[in-house]
């Protein structure tokens, strides 16, 4: 099944030129549902100025649990890392689409 949601950038919905809302379809739609599930659970916030590495490790373990529950994402092949301050979450869907999202 085809995954198609509302688009969202800035924290808004995005419309065309004659205000019909846009649709994202595919890996941009599991990346967006990926970046939205991140800040929703908190884990985005609880990483602000973390700086116990395993507490770190923790909470991107937990994310790519998250990332493994969605049915879209193929089992064993997400990775999160935390490069400086940027988030990378790093999948395979099962259409075999590269999934890459940087909170």
């Amino acid at each position: 099944m085809p995954s198609i949601d509302l688009l969202i950038q800035d924290d808004d919905m995005v419309f065309s030129s004659i205000g019909e809302p846009l649709l994202v379809t595919g890996v941009d739609c599991v990346a967006q549902d990926i970046r939205h599930m991140i800040r929703e659970k908190g884990y985005a916030w609880r990483m602000i100025g973390e700086r116990n590495q395993t507490t770190i490790n923790a909470l991107c373990t937990e994310i790519e649990i998250e990332m493994e529950n969605d049915e879209r994402i193929y089992p064993g092949t997400a990775n999160v890392t935390l490069s400086g301050e940027t988030l990378i979450c790093e999948a395979q869907t099962v259409a075999g689409e590269r999934l890459v999202v940087t909170v």
